[in-house]
């Protein structure tokens, strides 16, 4: 198993996201820089598809899921968090 090179901080941020084939709503349970693990209260996921989580009007971001475990899922971000992005989540 891969281990984490940045700490991640518990959050409780509810956002809509959509993977290529279904949209859904995720709570994103902790967070860093460069991933997240999520709870998907509808919906699935598959490792290694691609997911878009809405931040606000404006701002998308993208990442992978890298495992996948009933609900609950990792995801790998395509980039570090910007600060924009982490302002709009409140980080």
């Amino acid at each position: 198993m891969q281990t984490r090179t940045t700490n991640r901080q518990g959050s409780n941020i509810v956002l809509q996201c959509r993977t290529p084939v279904q949209r859904a709503q995720a709570l994103m349970c902790d967070i860093s820089e460069t991933g997240c693990r999520i709870e998907l209260f509808d919906g699935y996921v598959s490792k290694g598809s691609t997911i878009f989580f809405e931040i606000d009007h404006r701002n998308e971001l993208a990442g992978q899921i890298v495992w996948v475990r009933g609900s609950e899922a990792g995801v790998k971000f395509m980039h570090k968090l910007s600060a924009v992005v982490r302002a709009a989540l409140e980080l």
